[in-house]
């Protein structure tokens, strides 16, 4: 990637990340945590698991579309920073990291982008504070966010304090499913209004499936 247009990429490189992110959060809570306590300590919780693999189906809702659009497809995440977000339908496209690097290809119209973050500081930035989901660090997630937690239903609303970030997403709701607890459901706010929901079923965690939650 050239210094001259980093961030035409770097907006898919960020929005994937929070995506996988997120997804990579379906981790087992052990039996102390109660539905009761969600909050900052369900961090370190969700940071137990060294492997996911799940589906996902990702709709999104934007005003230029007459319909929303869905796709389908799988995601693959393993400590410390290594993971596949593989979009299967309507159109096949894969993005992979490795560490620093990303690389994005979409096989129909021949395209292969290759990212590394770490010569980019704006998008190692970004990466950061959205990678902050992967590690499950409470300390991060404040640093980055404004989190509000809801005990019913349960899940997350996270706000960016960051304002580049915020120019990305204003908000993101992280739903939450039990037996085990994990994130069985995202879902983005644009700046423009404009949202992106994403659901995972079929979640394995360290190889060991988990139900996929009740509609």
């Amino acid at each position: 990637m050239t210094a001259s247009r980093p961030f035409a990429p770097l907006a898919r490189v960020v929005a994937l990340l929070g995506v996988v992110g997120l997804g990579a959060t379906n981790l087992e809570i052990g039996p102390a945590f109660a539905a009761d306590a969600v909050g900052p300590s369900l961090w370190p919780e969700l940071g137990k698991v060294t492997k996911l693999e799940a589906n996902f189906v990702q709709v999104q809702h934007r005003k230029i579309l007459k319909k929303p659009l869905e796709s389908r497809g799988t995601v693959r995440f393993a400590r410390p920073s290594s993971l596949v977000w593989n979009v299967l339908s309507p159109a096949k496209s894969t993005f992979s990291l490795e560490g620093t690097k990303a690389t994005m290809d979409v096989p129909d119209v021949g395209s292969h982008e290759v990212i590394d973050l770490a010569a980019v500081p704006d998008a190692s930035r970004l990466a950061t504070s959205l990678m902050v989901w992967l590690k499950a660090d409470a300390a991060a997630v404040d640093h980055d966010f404004t989190a509000t937690y809801m005990q019913s239903p349960p899940s997350v609303k996270l706000a960016p304090k960051d304002e580049r970030l915020g120019k990305l997403v204003t908000s993101v709701r992280l739903d939450l499913a039990t037996n085990p607890w994990r994130v069985a459901a995202v879902h983005f706010t644009e700046p423009t209004g404009d949202s992106v929901d994403i659901r995972f079923t079929g979640v394995k965690l360290d190889g060991v499936s988990v139900p996929d939650p009740t509609p």
